[in-house]
């Protein structure tokens, strides 16, 4: 798991997507979701929908469909990216992802299917977390620990001076490898952020 952390227009979310088309290939698969204020475990992971009959139903959320995708295909490369990472209130959007984050052998129960899940190995989390935004003091140590934190400082290498009309420029080419893999091996926590 990694995070890319650094001010708006330092092109997190591009070198995001373009690490995750690389890490995927032809075989795997990509999701991209959006945190905001709003967003919950219900609707990330699984939660009761309206059914169209009337009443609920369980509907699985963007994590749960994406893992059993992973499943699926174990020799594949799947990959979530979790754009605004820090705007979401992370303790009740992630619910037992923290643990299944660290724990990726062992399965846990959900809250509502009361089933036994577990993260596959072939599925890497990316998130991307805005610096303006105040909110990025509030991420707390749990969340720390599980992820690589790479920085997108504009005003050092190898930001510096690849900005142009408000975009990064190649910055995709920067380490992209060395990127992917410490991602894939889990190595490595920045404790400066």
């Amino acid at each position: 798991q990694a995070v890319f952390y650094g001010p708006p227009g330092t092109g997190k979310t591009y070198v995001a997507r373009k690490l995750a088309e690389h890490l995927a290939g032809d075989d795997g698969e990509v999701v991209l979701v959006q945190f905001h204020p709003s967003y919950s475990y219900e609707d990330f992971v699984e939660g009761f929908r309206p059914a169209e009959g009337g009443g609920f139903e369980l509907r699985e959320g963007p994590l749960k469909l994406l893992a059993r995708r992973a499943r699926e295909s174990p020799d594949a490369t799947f990959v979530l990216i979790i754009d605004e990472l820090n705007r979401g209130n992370l303790a009740k959007v992630f619910g037992e992802l923290y643990f299944l984050l660290e724990y990726r052998s062992q399965d846990l129960v959900l809250q509502y299917s009361d089933e036994p899940f577990k993260l596959p190995r072939n599925l890497l989390v990316i998130g991307t977390m805005n610096t303006a935004d105040r909110s990025i003091a509030l991420v707390d140590g749990a969340l720390r620990r599980r992820f690589y934190f790479v920085p997108f400082i504009p005003d050092t290498a190898p930001v510096a001076g690849q900005t142009n009309h408000g975009g990064v420029r190649c910055l995709a080419l920067r380490g992209r490898e060395q990127v992917a893999q410490q991602v894939q091996a889990g190595t490595g926590f920045d404790d400066e952020l």
